[in-house]
């Protein structure tokens, strides 16, 4: 029994100290593992740490900025950009509410921005900034910024907080704005560029030039002057502003006077100034008394000449706006480069306006040579009418005078009709040689003093048989006293006849015709003022113009070659006078007004050829009479020989020599076309054979021109006569001792 109780007492011994021992093997087990697991907690532990630290040094050593947050949006980690940004440091910041730390406003409202933060741990999604978002730092700095908020989550998922990402694009955006700015200026240096070389209008094309510049600069006034460099008191003008008030220009004082234009006129240099008003060269405007003086409109200004291919310096562009300091270096240099290519451009328009102006010059010379051409024809065909007319009656008196049944009665009329049809194409033909004389500027007025009165009534006198003969009232106002005028008075008649013969031609009959003379403080004035026809107003222009004739009144007027307006305007300039002529329009009558200065006054000059001599006892002379034709040569030798003259006649030039040798003439009248010898030899032959000879040689010739007289004087005339000869002035050389 004992023996059993030992044997299971030592079983259970047994079994007690395998317990034990596997008890011992277990808890070494166990704590072998529980030294490995702190092993491996500690290595994760040093690796979180490392991680941890690895993390905060990226993103501390990144560019962007980095701020996290927990799950209630307070701040668990700033690097030092943000730092930076925001003027937190991480100690500070640690802890506190996200909006606290980042405050972020609308750069453009103003307004306080939607943290992304909130929207990130709301709605556990990525969120990004809106555009124009800026950032104000903890002592007020203003940031624009661009930001990426995301959360933050475990292995499993699990929202842990949130991470936002944000930097400076203050300088990307002044990048894009200069890009900006370049392909704005880019567009406009093309636009301008294009514009201005396709514009060949100057007017238009210094307005585009002017736009342009003034959009490159931001000018808000901008001009182009034009350099009149011909007139140093006007050197320039304002040609083309662009969208401001005239007004400004004026602070800056006229182109031509003010210092600050010089240097661009010149072309010396450009002129960029940060304040004008600062400058001592610049006067402001001078304001009336008490006038409180005015801001200055312009404080920043630039001047760039604009100069042409040849050097010439065509203007200046002229910049201003009223903040100082605007224009830059870059400003500048665009400018430049605009007024380079103006230059060309304006060179270029020049040519194209000169082209065209030569163009427009061409054809109007063109059209006046066909008018000139129309109005010569039509002379032509007048003045062969006016030379037939009289003919007729001259024809048919001749024969009234040759009939045998005629009486004496009819036979004096006959010679009075030949008589005053002869004067009447002496007229036309005297009317021609004046005005010809005129027009070459070799007529010579015989100025002295002369009375009104006179001069009036000789235009009368002269008019009267068409003013008598169509039964017109004349009346005549002038004053007592006028005061007498330095001019040719058979000049100044024969202007008053042709306007008096104008009236009445263009007057019905049993017209009214005024003649109104008065005084002005220096001139006087002559009027001749009719009820007649009157003048349409598109005629006024051309009614004094060489062979003009109103084509409405043509039936009305009684005939003439259309230049006696013409002659009294020539005559009327050579004196300085003026003339000009006035009508309400057709059937409204007219008034020609001659205005006339009163001049110094001479000693009356000695009568004009024509006039009648004093009576003195006849001079019997010897004459020879050389022509082809030989009725003209025998009726001028009738009648020389009824005056009691002694006339031989020859008909061509051997003749003539001949009869001056055995004849030996006092005078000889010499016709130039002759045959076998012209006029001209025979003169020369006649001055060669006895140079002492006092025989006084008359060309007598249809030729008048100043070439002709010239040349016959040469030839060794002594007078010249156009044809057809006045007996009456030839009488009177005849009468003269002196010959």
């Amino acid at each position: 029994m004992a023996s059993d109780d030992a044997e299971e007492e030592e079983e259970l011994r047994a079994v007690a100290l395998k317990n034990a021992e596997s008890i011992l093997a277990a808890r070494r087990r166990a704590e072998t593992e529980l030294l490995a697991a702190n092993e491996a907690l500690e290595q994760k532990t040093r690796e979180l740490q490392e991680q941890r630290e690895w993390f905060q040094v990226s993103l501390s050593s990144i560019g962007d900025a980095v701020i996290t947050t927990d799950v209630e949006g307070q701040i668990t980690f700033l690097n030092p950009v943000a730092e930076r940004m925001t003027g937190w440091n991480f100690l500070e910041a640690s802890g506190q509410p996200l909006e606290r730390v980042f405050q972020i406003i609308n750069e453009n409202t103003r307004e306080p921005a939607l943290n992304p933060v909130r929207i990130v741990l709301r709605d556990g999604n990525v969120v990004g900034l809106a555009n124009d978002t800026a950032i104000i730092s903890k002592d007020g700095r203003q940031t624009p910024i661009d930001d990426t908020a995301a959360p933050i989550r475990d292995a499993n998922g699990r929202l842990l907080g949130a991470v936002m990402v944000f930097h400076d694009v203050a300088v990307r955006r002044q990048a894009e704005a200069a890009l900006r700015e370049e392909t704005r200026i880019l567009e406009l240096l093309n636009e301008a560029g294009v514009g201005i070389a396709a514009e060949l209008n100057l007017q238009k094309l210094l307005y585009r030039l002017t736009d342009a510049a003034a959009k490159l600069s931001g000018a808000t006034f901008a001009a182009f002057c034009y350099n009149a460099s011909d007139n140093p008191a006007e050197s320039s003008c304002l040609y083309a502003s662009s969208e401001v008030a005239h007004h400004a220009f004026a602070q800056l004082g006229l182109p031509g006077s003010g210092v600050l234009f010089n240097s661009t006129f010149r072309g010396e240099s450009v002129v960029r100034l940060a304040d004008i008003t600062q400058e001592a060269r610049y006067a402001p405007p001078v304001l009336p008394t008490g006038m409180p003086p005015r801001p200055a409109l312009i404080r920043a200004y630039l001047a760039v000449p604009v100069i042409s291919r040849s050097g010439e310096v065509i203007g200046g562009l002229f910049f201003g706006h009223s903040e100082p300091g605007i224009f830059s270096q870059r400003t500048e240099r665009l400018v430049r480069g605009v007024a380079a290519q103006a230059g060309v451009a304006v060179d270029n328009a020049r040519l194209y306006e000169a082209a065209q102006a030569q163009i427009t010059r061409r054809e109007q010379a063109e059209a006046a040579l066909r008018e000139t051409d129309r109005r010569k024809d039509e002379f032509l065909a007048t003045l062969a009418h006016e030379l037939r007319n009289p003919l007729a009656p001259i024809r048919q008196a001749a024969l009234i005078s040759k009939m045998a049944t005629a009486t004496e009665a009819q036979k004096r009329w006959g010679h009075d009709v030949i008589t005053r049809q002869v004067q009447h194409m002496s007229l036309l033909l005297d009317d021609l040689l004046d005005v010809s004389r005129i027009t070459r500027g070799t007529l010579q007025l015989r100025k002295q003093a002369t009375e009104l009165a006179a001069v009036i009534e000789a235009g009368v006198e002269t008019a009267r048989p068409i003013l008598d003969a169509k039964r017109h009232r004349l009346s005549i106002d002038m004053p007592r006293e006028l005061p007498c005028m330095n001019v040719d008075p058979l000049r100044i008649a024969q202007v008053l006849s042709n306007l008096l013969t104008n009236a009445a031609k263009y007057t019905d009959p049993e017209g009214s015709i005024r003649v109104v003379a008065c005084r002005s403080a220096d001139s006087v004035i002559i009027q001749v003022i009719d009820n007649g026809i009157g003048i349409a107003p598109e005629a006024l222009p051309r009614i004094f113009q060489m062979f003009s004739q109103v084509a409405a009144t043509q039936d009305r007027s009684d005939g003439g070659l259309g230049i006696g307006l013409a002659l009294a305007k020539g005559l009327i300039e050579l004196h300085a006078g003026h003339i000009e002529a006035r009508s309400d329009g057709l059937g409204r009558g007219s008034e020609f007004s001659v205005r006339l200065p009163i001049g110094i006054l001479t000693v009356p000059g000695r009568a004009r050829e024509g006039t009648p001599a004093d009576d003195s006892a006849p001079i019997k002379r010897r004459l020879l009479i050389a022509d082809d034709n030989q009725d003209s040569a025998d009726s001028l030798a009738m009648l020389l020989r009824m005056e009691g003259h002694e006339v031989a006649v020859a008909h061509d030039g051997p003749g003539a020599l001949a009869a001056v040798a055995r004849f030996k003439p006092e005078f000889v009248l010499l016709d130039i076309g002759m045959p076998g010898l012209n006029g001209y030899e025979v003169a020369q032959r006649i001055r060669e054979s006895d140079p002492s000879s006092p025989v006084k040689l008359i060309a007598v010739t249809g030729w008048g021109q100043h070439s002709d007289k010239a040349r016959a004087r040469a030839s060794g005339f002594d007078h010249h006569f156009t044809k057809p000869v006045e007996p009456e002035r030839l009488m009177e050389l005849l009468r003269d001792p002196t010959g």
